[in-house]
């Protein structure tokens, strides 16, 4: 999720860091945001760069919205949440609640937990909970302050355009999971986790987990996660979806200089050997690699690869049998974030789907031309800001763009086409506990390739016969007023 910023950062944007303890062994801390747009304009729309004509039922004029939400959903309510901890020598427990999802207060990241350790340190770490999140192996650097979804104008009111799910972009700001997933599970409802930057599960209903972790020297940590419920959840498909990492802080002289973690998330992988085995080629597992470099006073680099393995379905024919492999690809991202002095700069680049066919372009194992391939999503992310005695300045520049698709037949489809881009400029001012940020934001509209629709000869209107590239929908002005406290 891309709810939460990295403690780092909240040192920056807060003035104070607070926490309650209400007896001994027993905290409080809380963490919330919300947003308010008191002006959202949507721009006249355009197709393929010619503006849309107005008709009888369309009158090709602005739209104003305003609202309050959070920014990173645009059904959810503002988060406010409270977190209450019991830490002993051997157990402790974790109950997290927040007012986010729709009308209900229901469970956090973090949900419902206890845990043991039976030795009483971190050789060994026994929890289970209704869902939970672990932050250890997540990547350090991110690009999403809040700000960004608005700079993209895919949140609150959602995204209106062409593109993916319900219209909305199938990219997000660039945050710590894109470089390294963090174990995440018991979400218990779907995720698009191919179309996600952060996904870490696939289509996973599971709720409740399991979760083993083990610090056996300094340095070292390894984490197993499992998801399911007994005795509904069969346990081909618990470890179907289990999730192991491990992580390597590299020290010199006390100080980190680097950090190496690789990890395996499940999923479907491999060759279905008989009709009966069903699996989803939309859905394979995945290995991911990173390495953090931090041996330069105020400098951090991070890489991370993802590499999702291929899924071959099982086809019976009279003749012989054959089968159609499908190719999530590979994903690599890249961060850097640098202060000096007073200045900030955060930088973030993604490249997903290296080589990877799937949907229609799914190859067929007994057919050497039937060879689409998709096009790659490359998605970049800069944030310079620097902090002034009245409060931080900032600017946020996103560009996303996806590459076209080579069909089966060889040809390549410009329509598949498309690019994004998006400014915006920032005031921060940070309290004890929390901060406020306000600024205005730009969405240009989508840049495709298709076919405009013009005025027919023999009345009313259809697509031209010439391909045109040009902005495709409506562009986005926000004003976005965000709030956003941590007591930790």
């Amino acid at each position: 999720m891309r709810k939460l910023v990295i403690f780092s950062m909240l040192l920056v944007l807060t003035a104070g860091i607070a926490s309650a303890q209400l007896a001994n062994g027993i905290y409080v801390c809380a963490w919330g945001r919300g947003a308010f747009v008191p002006l959202w304009v949507e721009t006249k729309e355009f197709q393929y760069g010619t503006e849309r004509v107005s008709t009888d039922s369309f009158t090709n004029e602005e739209i104003f919205y305003n609202g309050t939400g959070v920014t990173w959903d645009p059904i959810n309510k503002p988060r406010v949440d409270f977190r209450i901890m019991g830490f002993a020598q051997h157990v402790g427990f974790v109950i997290h609640v927040n007012s986010e999802f729709l009308e209900s207060t229901g469970n956090g990241d973090n949900g419902a937990q206890l845990w043991v350790k039976p030795f009483g340190n971190d050789m060994l770490k026994l929890t289970v909970a209704n869902q939970m999140i672990e932050d250890t192996l997540r990547g350090r650097i991110s690009a999403d302050t809040g700000f960004e979804n608005f700079v993209m104008g895919a949140s609150m009111m959602g995204y209106k355009g062409k593109l993916g799910e319900a219209g909305r972009s199938p990219q997000e700001p660039l945050n710590q999971d894109v470089i390294f997933n963090r174990f995440a599970g018991g979400r218990g409802t779907s995720n698009t986790a191919n179309l996600a930057n952060t996904s870490t599960h696939l289509g996973s209903p599971l709720s409740n987990v399991f979760f083993l972790s083990s610090s056996p020297i300094d340095g070292l940590f390894l984490g197993l996660m499992l998801q399911g419920m007994f005795p509904e959840t069969e346990l081909e498909e618990t470890w179907r979806q289990m999730q192991f990492g491990a992580g390597y802080s590299i020290k010199l002289y006390d100080k980190e200089v680097g950090f190496i973690r690789a990890q395996y998330i499940g999923g479907y992988f491999g060759e279905e050997k008989t009709s009966e085995d069903s699996f989803k080629l939309e859905e394979p597992s995945k290995f991911e690699a990173a390495f953090t470099f931090s041996a330069i006073q105020d400098l951090t680099v991070e890489l991370g690869v993802k590499y999702w393995t291929p899924v071959i379905d099982y086809i019976w024919t009279p003749v012989k049998d054959k089968g159609k492999e499908s190719f999530r690809g590979i994903d690599v991202a890249l961060g850097a974030s640098y202060k000096y002095d007073k200045f900030n700069i955060t930088a973030m680049a993604q490249a997903l789907y290296l080589g990877a066919y799937t949907n229609s372009r799914v190859h067929n194992l007994n057919n050497d031309k039937n060879e689409g391939y998709d096009g790659a999503h490359l998605v970049f992310n800069l944030i310079p800001s620097y902090g002034f005695d009245f409060g931080t300045v900032g600017l946020s520049l996103i560009y996303q763009s996806k590459l076209a698709n080579t069909e089966n037949d060889g040809k390549i489809d410009e329509t598949s086409a498309y690019s994004l881009f998006g400014a915006g400029i920032f005031y921060q001012i940070g309290f004890a506990g929390g901060s406020l940020k306000a600024g205005i934001a730009y969405a240009a509209p989508p840049i495709m390739t298709g076919y405009p629709s013009v005025a027919l000869p023999g009345g009313g209107f259809g697509p031209s016969s010439d391909l045109k590239t040009g902005f495709y929908g409506r562009g986005k002005i926000t004003i976005p007023i965000i709030l956003e406290y941590a007591f930790f």
